[in-house]
């Protein structure tokens, strides 16, 4: 299964441009699931994502985000398995999640395209209010579920943010903790990963008129699976890489996307269907000779 995120940018700058880019980048990835941010409504009842990926075979739910801080202007999941069901969970400052109901791997599991607010460093803390609330939601929503949900977009914190550090199981916030494995941190090149940057040529003016800072780099986009220690070990992360770079002095957006190759039913203990407990897996893998494994 090949999940990617991308903040499209809304049609801003040259559009043109990036949006051939984009269609060529998204058809050569071929990933299965996206999780769109920043998708602008329009033209007539439609929406950027469906004008984009839908002559690509994908079936997209969108919601569409009116107002300044409120993920706006739309985001949406783009599929190439069925939309089975959708629900958007509005977070407390503004921000949302849109998740998506598939089928794909034999199962019903949840996809979740995510944007928090704001974009501004100097808010870590509304963003934490949000990643407490995101991650309750999502834990109610997947309930019952023996594969984890994925949880995917634009988070505007760095993994040392307190708000990614929360999710990804290295601190606790208001005596809540909790774990979500960044497929990056798992399977990724090593390198810093970097998604927003002055080396695309979209983000180096605004970097230097808005942060005051010309060269400016930050990884502040994220694929992120459900615990194993609340669903069952079933999603193997097998690569993460950072796709959709420069090409001849453009670039498809101002963010790069992020793209990881999951294996839905990965884990051979268990006949891929994971086992439920600490305990029931030592059982199984060091039960005496000659017992059933």
């Amino acid at each position: 299964m090949r999940v990617m995120t991308l903040n499209l940018w809304a049609r801003e700058g040259p559009y043109s441009t990036r949006e051939r880019l984009l269609r060529q980048g998204v058809g050569l990835l071929a990933p299965d699931v996206l999780a769109l941010q920043e998708v602008d409504a329009g033209p007539g009842d439609g929406n950027q994502a469906e004008e984009l990926l839908g002559p690509l075979g994908y079936t997209v739910a969108y919601e569409r985000r009116e107002g300044e801080y409120r993920a706006d202007p739309g985001i949406a999941v783009a599929s190439r398995h069925p939309i089975t069901g959708r629900q958007l969970i509005e977070l407390p400052n503004g921000g949302a999640v849109l998740a998506a109901r598939l089928g794909a791997g034999g199962e019903a599991w949840w996809f979740c395209c995510a944007k928090p607010v704001p974009f501004e460093p100097g808010r870590e803390g509304e963003r934490e209010v949000e990643a407490l609330a995101l991650d309750a939601a999502l834990a109610d929503l997947a309930a019952g579920d023996r594969i984890p949900p994925i949880l995917a977009g634009d988070f505007d914190a760095t993994p040392d943010a307190a708000s990614m550090r929360f999710l990804t199981g290295l601190q606790s916030l208001q005596g809540r903790s909790t774990l979500w494995w960044d497929a990056w941190t798992v399977a990724g090149d090593g390198s810093p990963g970097h998604t927003w940057s002055s080396d695309n040529p979209y983000v180096a003016p605004f970097a230097a008129a808005v942060f005051a800072q010309p060269v400016h780099h930050r990884r502040i986009d994220y694929i992120l699976v459900g615990s194993p220690f609340r669903w069952r070990p079933r999603v193997v992360v097998r690569s993460c890489k950072v796709v959709l770079t420069e090409v001849g002095g453009a670039a498809p957006s101002d963010h790069y996307g992020v793209m990881a190759d999951l294996e839905l039913n990965g884990v051979a203990i268990g006949r891929g269907q994971g086992l439920g407990t600490c305990t029931e897996a030592a059982n199984h893998l060091w039960s005496g000779p000659g017992e059933d494994r």
